[in-house]
């Protein structure tokens, strides 16, 4: 924190000076009633300000010492305003302005805020009075150099697609650093623009500084005299751009053009098509060929049902005909094989059955031979109960039975087997 008044001569001058000017008569009382305005006036600054003027002694402090920074403070009890240098606008004066300016107790008011006070009013004196003096040069420099700097003052990176010119350029990244001895042909300048006033930049020099400093002001100048010779290539390389982007823009705009066309005339075709359609003899149309479709359709479901039952009809005819018909020796020693009586066509009611039962026999008569997988589709049939030509047989025995297989048992007992044998010779 910047130092209270003690006893050397300038400060013991101020002191007695600003009791003079206060209610109080003593210094501890009056020094309360004194605050720092927040106005300050730099000799370098341009035309001094009426308030410094109204004091009698300009570039000069209250105490009598020559100064180069006026600060402005205020008694708050009479009205009087006077002017101190830097080294007497103590931190009281200020602390008590930063406490009404931001609401708080002066208890409250930090070193940090003290010193930032003094930096941003004399930061921006240096920079009103760096503005009225090279301004206008700078602007002009600037000006003419920062399109040309974002162009020559860069890396060039990887290749990427740019969507605008539709074609692969190398990426061009602000060069932040530079490189190299000033003013020599290795010499790589850091960019001016970010260095200056870039927005991706929270330490440009605008935003902290409020004027540029001596090293951008002296690349400032060297880019603008090498410019005369920089400019010819660079708008060269603007103007193909340009005239590259106008073209693409023109082709997607030709192409969008022929695409909303082309939509426009399918739309129509489509709108007439559907008009077309929905005329009443057209639908009439449909709905009569959609009744022959539908004719077409049933008759011939009804002649494929009508082939599927004749074909079934065929089968089953087949297949009882072969259950009807004798069974020779070879049947019957393939069915003692298998443990089963001779099966004959009692056991069968349904096609199915008849088709299950027919396929074993046609098989087993002829020799023998792997019939372990007919064993599973005769089960499925000889464990069903008794069918009505067994049980009318079975009457005449007064036995009953509870499957066709234990029904077909007792009939083989009782001969009703004989009459479907056959012997070879007896066909010689």
């Amino acid at each position: 924190m910047r130092r209270q008044l003690g006893e050397g001569r300038w400060d013991k001058i101020l002191i007695r000076k600003m009791t003079e000017l206060s209610v109080a008569d003593n210094y501890d009382d009056a020094k309360e009633e004194w605050i720092a305005t927040g106005d300050v006036w730099w000799s370098g600054n341009g035309d001094m300000p009426s308030w410094v003027l109204q004091t009698n002694h300009a570039l000069q402090c209250l105490c009598g010492h020559p100064i180069v920074y006026h600060f402005r403070i205020r008694n708050t009890q009479n009205g009087v305003e006077e002017v101190v240098g830097s080294d007497h606008i103590n931190s009281y004066l200020i602390m008590r302005q930063i406490a009404e300016e931001k609401g708080l107790l002066i208890g409250e008011v930090t070193d940090e805020q003290v010193a930032e006070w003094i930096k941003v009013r004399v930061g921006s004196m240096k920079a009103e009075a760096w503005w009225a003096e090279n301004g206008e040069s700078f602007e002009m420099m600037f000006n003419k150099i920062k399109e040309l700097d974002c162009w020559y003052n860069t890396h060039k990176k990887e290749y990427v697609h740019i969507n605008s010119l539709n074609r692969y350029e190398q990426k061009r990244v602000i060069r932040k650093k530079g490189k190299g001895t000033f003013a020599t042909p290795s010499y790589k300048m850091a960019s001016i623009v970010w260095r200056w006033n870039h927005p991706d930049n929270p330490k440009n020099q605008l935003r902290v500084h409020g004027y540029p400093n001596d090293n951008l002001m002296k690349d400032l100048a060297y880019l603008y005299v090498m410019s005369e010779s920089l400019i010819p290539s660079f708008n060269e390389w603007k103007k193909e751009r340009e005239e590259r982007k106008a073209y693409i823009t023109e082709s997607r705009e030709k192409a969008r053009i022929e695409q909303e066309e082309r939509m426009e005339r399918r739309r129509r075709k489509q709108a007439e098509r559907e008009r077309i359609w929905n005329l009443p003899e057209n639908v009439e149309k449909r709905r009569l060929e959609q009744e022959e479709r539908e004719r077409l359709l049933d008759e011939r479901r009804q002649r494929a049902e009508k082939e599927r039952q004749e074909r079934l009809e065929k089968e089953r005819i087949r297949h009882k005909e072969t259950m009807e018909s004798p069974f020779n020796e070879e049947y019957e020693n393939n069915c003692h094989f298998l443990g089963l009586p001779v099966l004959t066509d009692r056991v069968c009611e349904t096609t199915s059955e008849y088709r299950d039962v027919a396929s074993f026999k046609r098989k087993a008569s002829l020799k023998r031979d792997n019939l372990a997988g007919y064993l599973r589709n005769l089960k499925n049939v000889v464990e069903l109960p008794p069918t009505e030509k067994q049980k009318q047989l079975l009457l005449q025995y007064n036995v009953v039975a509870k499957t066709r297989l234990e029904a077909e048992q007792i009939l083989e007992e009782e001969g009703e087997n004989e009459r479907f044998r056959y012997n070879a010779r007896d066909f010689e």
